[in-house]
């Protein structure tokens, strides 16, 4: 069975701008959720020089037919030249859930 379930997993600096990128995408329909995790570490290749920073992880939680427009919207207001954008789109959940999706990007 093909699910139309997507998460999509990107990063942000701040919690501020992860919070403006996660009110914008559920305000505008384009996520049912977005968690907001804790500062994670994040270790990267950057400029030729090994990086650590600081990092808020957003997990969106939005339907296949949404991903496009997400994904435009989250870039116009991300701070990174090259921000994460990493879909996980075979993914399942309960029917429950999905219906629940369904309903809020409606």
């Amino acid at each position: 069975m093909i699910s139309e379930l997507c998460i999509v997993l990107t990063t942000c600096p701040t919690k501020k701008q992860a919070e403006k990128i996660a009110a914008e995408l559920v305000n505008l329909k384009l996520a049912a959720c977005v968690q907001i995790s804790q500062p994670i570490t994040s270790v990267y290749h950057w400029d030729d020089e090994v990086v650590t920073d600081a990092e808020i992880q957003l997990t969106i939680k939005t339907l296949k037919s949404k991903l496009d427009l997400a994904h435009k919207l989250a870039l116009s207001l991300h701070p990174y030249d090259v921000p994460q954008w990493i879909v996980l789109d075979n993914v399942s959940s309960s029917d429950t859930y999905l219906d629940w999706i369904k309903s809020s990007l409606k």
